[in-house]
């Protein structure tokens, strides 16, 4: 057994994490869970070595567990899967397995490829992996990816492999296969432990739950018998009695602010028709690259049309650009936020207003107000900063997806675009965004959603639009009485 025992962790006078004490076992899944900045994953790397340890000890079998690094704490039986991609796409699977490893393949500074590939197609076969250690890296998917990258945890042969965040950002197959590589971890006899945002995950899999909240231990508890909504009280430290979603609206009726036609994208998308109302949330559920980004794209102007018709307003819509969506009053939160959807060294003020901002020029010679339009938002999403000049890259990752939620609402859309807008976000958080959504949907904003989060999908929509193959497969008048299976009967 590996044993904290009364771990901490100072970052000067930050304490991010207090006398934290667990156990983990082998042929155990573990799960960590509780809100961005709860100490999850500098409690992984703190047994993983990869941060030194303030204060406190660990054991392994009762004997004093102290590596000086990653590398030793391997050789002691401890490995950990980081949430950011480490594979090299430069060389083969079988390099990327046996990183590390590759000096004991060189004789006469000539590579064994035979053995090498050998072993490490070994080590893919283990874990059920679907693809073979001859192939190219470029061609896998992120699910396969991870698989690499858990199949180069095993060759260090380890008795515990941790895996931090490690499907934040795969979609559902791709986070299903993963799961499926952690049942046989376990089946072998190798305990693991695993930070998760997506509570499905943790309920599909974990026998116990480390609940973390502010640096410090709420409590273990076994899996079995614990309810999302006790969960999520244990996380946030709070009660949700009204649960994780905010009450679904009535029946919503009047003319559509978006109508959609037989409409055909350049990227092969259709034909889709489509309706949404004043004050409705209408969410698309699919697999990756189903239809459900594409639609989003082509009414945010960045998908051109080949076919069929959208009228926006009662007129004729055909964006040429994202701009020209936004000078209609369609405001798009991306998929991606640090990608697309946030510039991290410009500060929160900047952020929120840069889609409000007609050119630079009249930035500068506009300050005030442009300092109330990011004060209203910060103080309306809750954005917890320490200012408006803070940058940020600096925020919590469900802090920095409210403020690409404040620069959507900072032009005041008619209708809001949603790329999966909980994405990498802790419960507390997407709870709060949740709130946000409904709220707006109530004053009377349009909201169309696309989402890879099934309970999300089914608890925030009001109507549900199920995407396959590049078309609607299905439309399901209301989401009130949906459960899961049925909306992935229409994906599949």
């Amino acid at each position: 057994m590996l044993s904290a025992l009364r771990i901490s962790k100072d970052y000067g006078a930050s304490c991010v994490l207090r006398d934290v004490s667990v156990d983990f076992r082998p042929g155990e899944v573990v799960a960590i869970v509780g809100e961005n900045g709860a100490g999850k994953s500098t409690l992984l790397k703190v047994l993983a070595a990869i941060v030194a340890r303030t204060r406190g000890e660990a054991t392994l079998d009762d004997r004093v567990y102290a590596p000086r690094s990653q590398r030793e704490a391997e050789r002691a039986g401890v490995a950990l899967v980081f949430q950011e991609l480490n594979v090299n796409p430069a060389v083969s699977v079988a390099e990327n397995v046996m990183l590390g490893h590759l000096g004991d393949y060189r004789r006469f500074g000539l590579l064994d490829w035979k053995r090498l590939r050998a072993d490490a197609q070994t080590m893919l076969d283990r874990i059920g992996a679907d693809f073979a250690a001859t192939d190219d890296v470029g061609g896998l998917d992120l699910g396969q990816i991870k698989t690499i990258e858990v199949a180069r945890a095993l060759a260090t042969g380890p008795r515990f492999i941790f895996f931090d965040e490690s499907t934040a950002f795969l979609n559902r197959s791709e986070a299903q296969r993963l799961m499926g590589v952690i049942r046989e971890l376990r089946i072998q006899g190798i305990g693991v432990a695993f930070v998760s945002h997506h509570l499905q995950e943790v309920f599909e899999i974990a026998d116990r739950l480390v609940v973390l909240k502010d640096g410090s231990l709420v409590g273990t508890y076994p899996a079995d018998g614990m309810t999302e909504d006790r969960l999520y009280e244990l996380m946030v430290g709070r009660e949700m009695a009204g649960g994780l979603f905010p009450p679904k609206a009535g029946e919503i009726t009047g003319a559509p602010i978006l109508k959609i036609d037989g409409m055909m994208t350049a990227t092969g998308t259709g034909p889709i028709d489509l309706e949404i109302r004043h004050g409705e949330i209408v969410g698309i559920g699919g697999l990756k690259g189903s239809g459900g980004e594409a639609i989003l794209g082509a009414v945010g102007g960045s998908v051109r049309l080949s076919a069929g018709t959208m009228m926006w307003r009662g007129a004729r819509y055909s964006p040429a650009s994202p701009q020209d969506a936004w000078r209609a009053g369609i405001g798009s939160l991306p998929g991606d936020r640090t990608g697309e959807g946030v510039i991290t060294d410009f500060s929160v003020l900047e952020n929120v207003t840069l889609a409000a901002r007609p050119s630079w020029a009249l930035a500068l010679s506009d300050g005030a107000r442009m300092k109330t339009l990011a004060g209203e938002q910060v103080r309306s999403l809750g954005i917890r900063t320490e200012g408006l000049d803070t940058p940020v890259g600096s925020l919590s990752g469900g802090n920095m997806q409210k403020v690409v939620l404040g620069k959507c609402l900072a032009t005041s859309p008619e209708l809001l675009l949603l790329n999966n807008p909980t994405r990498g976000v802790d419960v507390g958080a997407k709870s709060e965004i949740y709130r946000v959504i409904r709220s707006l949907a109530r004053k009377g904003m349009a909201v169309l959603m696309v989402t890879e989060d099934l309970p999300e999908l089914l608890g925030l929509s009001d109507r549900v639009l199920v995407t396959r193959k590049g078309s609607i497969s299905k439309a399901f008048d209301s989401a009130a009485n949906l459960d899961e299976e049925e909306v992935v009967k229409w994906m599949m």
